[in-house]
């Protein structure tokens, strides 16, 4: 499991978000970008493991920037945390398709609560997967 954070240089990083990367860098792999082109380059290529992005944009420049990279982002489940509670953040925010989607002025624990529950869901999904390719590639060698 990859956990992908997007913390552009304009996100206030603060002890709350620093404690939500550290709690995920405990349960899967993490890595953080701080620039669009970077986490694009990283979306681009593939990856071994399911990914799950959590977007902090910094502003609704770094949102919009996400927005053009949403076909990026289809089969990779998505935590956004939004700068401000303005009806058009919102709007551009529900286009990238969030799993979760909270603000930065809210509670960023439970950003760690959800963070945590997606991890497990997904891995053991990526376990159910594997076991169902396993039964099947056994059924075909024993034909």
């Amino acid at each position: 499991m990859n956990v992908l954070f997007y913390l552009p240089v304009t996100s206030k990083i603060d002890a709350r978000i620093q404690e939500v990367v550290e709690m995920a860098r405990s349960m899967a792999k993490t890595e953080v970008f701080r620039s669009i082109k970077d986490f694009s380059i990283r979306l681009c290529r593939p990856a071994g493991s399911p990914s799950i992005a959590v977007l902090l944009p910094g502003n609704k420049i770094d949102l919009v920037d996400l927005a053009f990279i949403r076909n990026l982002l289809s089969d990779t489940p998505i935590i956004l945390v939004l700068p401000d509670r303005e009806e058009i953040t919102a709007t551009i925010g529900y286009a990238l398709v969030p799993r979760f989607l909270t603000y930065m002025d809210s509670n960023l624990m439970e950003v760690g609560a959800v963070l945590e529950k997606m991890i497990q869901y997904y891995e053991k999904r990526n376990v159910m997967e594997e076991q169902e390719i396993d039964s099947g590639c056994e059924l075909l060698v024993t034909r």
